[in-house]
């Protein structure tokens, strides 16, 4: 039998990160060592992404990698990707898996190094199976995450990750709750919740995630609380009054809201209008205090406009956005957005996210500019060349010069300055 030594990389989204952390979890617990992907290993596993075009060549190019690596070692290939594309990576690959049996990817390993045969496809409609279970309780983060629900139930015109993960299925409140406590008392003072679509986490079990958040509570010492992403349209008045009132939540939300158009909306198949949004928003303001938003948007969607590249560029405006992820439009085949009309040029989308990021980065400039003095509680998460760095309760990044370790400490810092996209403050 080979030595037990194994790599990984992960593409893509929190949900696979976590995915990962649980293989690395399990293969430790079963006398794994686990090593850097640049590292000779016996075993390179790759947790791939298809969000983009971009993400598909990602992923193909660390598979490639890992084969080129170590010539006579094992690849396995799981993810969004593999789920989608498996004959895409069929010739590099010893073990092929999807996006919902992850956990195969330890037994293959297994099996892979003591000489047995294994069915190198192992891929499965992901609509026909049920919630994984999966547990990362030992991150190196000071932030952990707990994955709450798997799979996606909307018909987005651009999207493939319902037929990547398949519809929705929720992990048992209680599971939730009791690694909630196991990351408790590991020391983590933080939690994030995060899914492929977490707004809809109990919608096939009868429950629903503002049940699930109030009863966070009834963990001892329950840590801090955030969500990964939610749908503007889960964010009605009465969702965010209910937010307001739950122990330990964080003002901070990142909305999936892709365009500021209505128009655009309409073509992408949201389950909202722009004045929806706004509505959204304003209503948890009012009910949050100090809320702040970060967002995903798409530019140059087929059929966009200059006049909906203005209103999306006005929406920028009005959330005041921490942060935005921006991502020029993807065709992607199969999806109904492929084949619409109206396509604009590579050059035109590059000019609009262009367009849309100086807007978000002077958007940056100014909040820093009359945040200038304040004093903000960060929970700091690392710390290199003399400099903490961590995030403030509405999720601003934070930067601060220090001699202590203060990792996985919240401790109230006053702002200063601003640089590329980070305050820069002083602790109190």
């Amino acid at each position: 039998m080979r030595e037990k030594t194994a790599a990984l990389y992960t593409l893509g989204c929190r949900v696979n990160q976590y995915e990962s952390d649980a293989i690395a979890n399990e293969l430790t617990l079963r006398g794994w060592d686990i090593r850097p992907f640049s590292e000779p290993c016996s075993v390179y596993i790759i947790n791939t992404c298809t969000v983009t075009a971009e993400s598909d060549r990602k992923s193909r190019q660390m598979i490639r990698r890992a084969r080129s690596t170590s010539p006579g070692a094992f690849v396995i290939v799981c993810g969004c990707y593999s789920q989608i594309k498996p004959g895409d990576v069929e010739a590099y690959a010893d073990l092929i898996c999807g996006t919902r049996n992850k956990m195969q990817v330890v037994y293959g390993a297994e099996a892979l190094i003591a000489g047995e045969t294994v069915e190198k496809l192992a891929v499965a409609d992901p609509s026909a199976q049920p919630y994984e279970p999966l547990s990362a309780p030992h991150t190196e983060r000071t932030r952990a995450f707990i994955k709450i629900e798997d799979g996606c139930d909307g018909k987005c015109a651009y999207c493939l990750i319902r037929k990547a993960r398949g519809g929705v299925v929720s992990r048992p409140e209680e599971d939730i709750l009791a690694e909630l406590g196991r990351l408790y008392d590991a020391g983590y003072p933080e939690v994030v919740f995060t899914g492929i679509e977490i707004s809809a986490y109990g919608r096939d079990t009868g429950g629903d995630l503002l049940s699930l958040l109030n009863k966070v509570k009834t963990v001892r010492h329950p840590p801090r609380i955030r969500l990964s992403s939610v749908d503007p349209a889960w964010l009605k008045p009465e969702v965010s009054a209910a937010l307001a009132e739950i122990e330990g939540f964080m003002p901070h939300l990142h909305l999936s809201v892709q365009s500021g158009s209505s128009a655009v909306l309409a073509a992408m198949r949201r389950k909202y209008n722009a004045e929806t949004l706004y509505g959204n928003i304003e209503a948890c303001r009012e009910h949050i205090p100090g809320v702040r938003f970060s967002a995903d948007l798409i530019a140059g969607f087929p059929g966009e406009t200059e006049e909906d590249q203005k209103r999306t560029l006005e929406f920028l405006d009005f959330a005041h956005l921490v942060h935005a992820h921006i991502f020029p439009f993807s065709e992607r085949a199969g999806t109904p957005a492929a084949s619409m009309d109206g396509r604009l040029d590579k050059k035109t989308t590059a000019a609009r996210a262009a367009e849309l990021a100086e807007r978000q980065r002077r958007i940056g400039e100014e909040d820093a500019a009359a945040a200038a003095g304040q004093t903000v509680n960060v929970l700091f998460e690392t710390k290199q060349n003399g400099c903490a760095t961590g995030h403030s309760d509405d999720f601003r990044a934070v930067r601060a010069k220090t001699a202590a370790d203060v990792g996985g400490m919240v401790l109230p810092a006053r702002i200063i300055s601003y640089s590329d996209e980070v305050y820069e403050a002083e602790i109190v």
